[in-house]
Formats: C-alpha cells, structure tokens, sequence
C-alpha cells in the first residue's frame, strides 16, 4: 500500500502525538509499505528528509515553538498540507491517509477524499476531542463544532487509543466508526540501564502537567544523594525553574531533548523513579517511556493512566501533593520495590502495547488484511 501520513507535528517536533506516528510510520514501512510523511517545517529543519525508510516532507509554517503550535499556524499549515497531498497523489496514487489529529490534519485528509476519493483514517490524540484541553482548546472547540464533526462524520474510521477518551469522545460524537486501537510502542530503544538515585518527570511543560504540582510537594524534603531530572520545554519551564532554585533537593532542568535522541533513552534508562503527575492524559507516551526503562512509576490516577500502569506503579489522586510525598518517600526507602515495579512495567509495556501488532491493526482497517502480506511476521 501507498501511504500518507497527515500530521502537524512530526518527531523531532511535537509531543506524543509525535513519538506515535513516528514508530507507526517506521512499522509500516517495515511491513512493506510506502509511507509518506507530511509535517510542518521548523526552522532548519531539512524540507525534504528520509527517516529509516519513511519520506518526510516538512512544510513551512512559520511555527515559532517546537513543543507546540498556534491555532493559526495550524491552519495555514492544513491548507498547504491539502495542495501537497494533491501534487503528490497525482504523481502516484495513495491507497490511504492516515490523520493524526482531527484537526489540522483532517482538514487536509478530507479534501483530498472530496478531491481524488482517497479514503482517511484519524487517530485522536486528546486536544482534538472537545471538553480535553481546557486550557488552551475550550473557546476553538466551540468555533470549530460543525467543522470538527462534518470531518469526524466522514473519516472512515476514528481509531481511540484509550477507554477514556472514546467515552468523551462520545459526548460529542455517536461512535458509530469507531474503533479503540494503543498507541504501539517500540520498547527497544528505552531500556532499563544501571539504576542511580534519579527522580525523572518528562513532558511538554504546561500546566495541566502539573510538574509545579510535584515540585511544591518535595521542595522542603533533602533527600540525600538523590537528584531530579526535569525534560521538557513549555510555557510552565520559567516557574519550574524558578521552584527547582529553591527546592532543597537538586533539581537539574535539562530543556527539550528530542524523543529519538539517545541522550534522552539514557536519562530514562539510569533514572530509579519516573514521576508523571499528569491531571489529563489520553494514553501517554512518555509514561510507557518510563515503564519500558524500568522506571518505578508514580502517577495521577486519572483516564488514561490507569490503562497504561495498571497495577505496575503507584496511583495518587490528582494535585495531591502529599499523596505525591508520600509516594516518594515509600519508593526511596525501598530500591527493591523500586526495582521489582520497574521489571513488571516494562513487562507490561512489551505486552499490551506491541508496536508489531498495533500496526497490524491499522493496516487491517486500512484494508490490507494479514493474509494479504506474506511479509508480516
């Protein structure tokens, strides 16, 4: 199959709406297929790439930040994306569009059906849905209603990565084509490495991520010999930098790292404990990053946590910040149950979250059924 890939941000911009499309792309073309990517543009990054067999094309936008993108360059990026996709069916035609993101990308991924009958499929990533991201998203969602869902209505499939948000997705639409599908994961690459005293939070800094939550918690507990790791770039980094001077246990602020950068498969590999103190998440990818390296978990126990952990870490309720303490401290005072919790996360990662067998997923709905591919394995 010839397949395109619609998504405005694309490793190694974006978030784990990134990360996700990135590993399905590679598993595609793993599988035999012909994948072509088309993202926004970010400064120097190259227009025209290949990336372990996927093509990449990256579409300037004027994006200003790399953990996020305004609503406006979004939509300048959608209509650009949409002529492209056209340019390139007509050199050779796409079997598929695969959307990450109802919009931007279903805007682009419509058109070309309306245009040349290529039927698309959305993965919904959280922001897209109406009633997620309140902080940023309430006002647009109500702006966008009809157009949102005229796009929903006529995807051939929405695939759901989680329970929770299929059940919010369904305040907004019936469901009638849709179909939960996992994020995949590809747990080769975060691997557990010799442990030290590590306290690891990894994510877009924003609020609704409430690291400030967790650094207000701990700031007043020296914990001897252990020091805590912060990745991430976001509108929250000035305040999370300002609350680290003043935490009496070392807080490093390390900035953005690309999700595919080897640095970052190091941090996470040598940290002891992952904290992911979340208030709302889809299916996070940067928790099962911390499960796949062996991380003992602490994390909010709100919608999709719970389906990605299980019961393989512990769960605090949300801003909870002497849960968030106490948590803490019981890990730090017992590396085996630190050590034991890590080894059952990345089990459960390998298990339930199989890069190989998501993709197969997909390629069904897709319509390339198993038993039409001698190549899959």
């Amino acid at each position: 199959m010839r397949i395109l890939i619609l998504n405005h941000e694309y490793t190694p911009i974006g978030g784990g709406g990134a990360a996700a499309s990135a590993t399905l792309a590679r598993q595609y073309v793993r599988y035999g297929h012909d994948v072509i990517v088309v993202t926004m543009g970010y400064k120097d990054l190259p227009s025209n790439d290949h990336i372990e067999g996927v093509k990449v094309y990256r579409i300037d936008c004027g994006r200003r930040r790399k953990e996020m993108a305004s609503a406006f360059e979004a939509l300048f990026w959608a209509i650009k994306a949409a002529r492209f996709a056209i340019a390139e069916h007509d050199k050779k035609a796409f079997d598929a569009t695969h959307c990450h993101f109802v919009m931007p990308s279903g805007i682009a991924g419509k058109y070309l059906q309306k245009k040349r009958n290529v039927p698309y499929f959305i993965t919904l990533h959280g922001s897209d849905v109406p009633g997620y991201n309140k902080e940023r998203f309430r006002f647009l969602h109500r702006i966008v209603a009809r157009w949102w869902l005229e796009i929903v209505c006529n995807a051939k499939n929405i695939c759901v990565p989680s329970n929770s948000l299929m059940e919010l997705l369904k305040l907004s639409y019936d469901g009638e084509k849709s179909t939960i599908v996992p994020y995949g994961f590809e747990s080769d690459f975060f691997k557990p490495k010799a442990k030290i005293k590590r306290i690891l939070l990894c994510s877009r800094l924003v609020e609704r991520k409430s690291f400030h939550i967790f650094l207000k918690a701990i700031s007043d507990l020296e914990l001897s010999d252990w020091e805590i790791d912060i990745v991430g770039d976001g509108p929250m980094y000035p305040l999370l930098v300002k609350m680290a001077e003043k935490s009496l246990t070392k807080v490093n602020m390390l900035g953005w790292i690309d999700n595919s950068d080897p640095q970052l498969a190091e941090i996470y590999g040598r940290a002891m404990i992952f904290v992911f103190p979340s208030v709302w998440e889809n299916l996070p990818i940067s928790l099962m990053e911390g499960m796949s390296a062996g991380c003992a978990v602490i994390c909010a126990d709100v919608a999709g946590n719970p389906e990605v952990l299980g019961d393989c870490g512990l769960m605090v309720k949300p801003k909870d910040e002497q849960g968030m303490r106490n948590a803490v401290i019981e890990l730090i005072n017992d590396p085996e149950r630190c050590n034991k919790l890590g080894t059952y996360a990345r089990e459960r990662v390998e298990k339930q979250f199989n890069l190989r067998l998501i993709a197969k997923k997909y390629l069904k709905l897709f319509g390339c059924p198993d038993n039409g591919c001698s190549i899959y394995n």
